[in-house]
């Protein structure tokens, strides 16, 4: 199975982290982590080097990767620039996945409708199921048109 883990460092992203790594583990997985820059939080060195490429990205992947390979669950990381939800769906449809996994900060509906939510916006638009983990609930979401 084809794993694609949406991860930006934040905690509510380390749920969909230990439910990839569950994943993986169980039916020997590949997997590949991905963070995505917005373009907003995107900073340019004065050398002008690292455009659209916040300091944490490579630090957020490299967390993620080391918990995988302890784990015994080699995974390949990806860094990407621009709409999170955009940049992944694209990627999930690219790397033809079998599963997108991604995390819920558990805004509630009232929340996202203020906010918005990522997890939504890739339920509704990626290629393959996405698995949204939370604290408390963990939900599959097959892709549009799915029978």
């Amino acid at each position: 199975m084809k794993i694609l883990l949406a991860y930006d460092g934040f905690e509510h992203t380390r749920h969909a982290l230990e439910e990839t790594a569950r994943l993986a583990a169980e039916g020997r997985g590949e997997v590949t982590v991905m963070s995505v820059v917005p373009e907003a939080d995107a900073r340019a060195s004065k050398a002008g080097g690292h455009r659209f490429l916040a300091p944490h990205a490579h630090q957020d992947v490299a967390v993620a990767h080391d918990v995988l390979k302890e784990r015994g669950i080699e995974a390949e990381v990806r860094i990407a620039h621009g709409d999170p939800a955009t940049e992944i769906v694209a990627a999930a449809g690219e790397g033809a996945y079998d599963l997108l996994v991604v995390g819920s900060r558990g805004l509630g509906p009232v929340g996202r409708l203020i906010l918005g939510s990522v997890s939504e916006e890739l339920a509704r638009g990626a290629p393959c199921p996405v698995l949204i983990a939370g604290a408390d609930l963990t939900e599959r979401v097959e892709p549009a048109g799915a029978a």
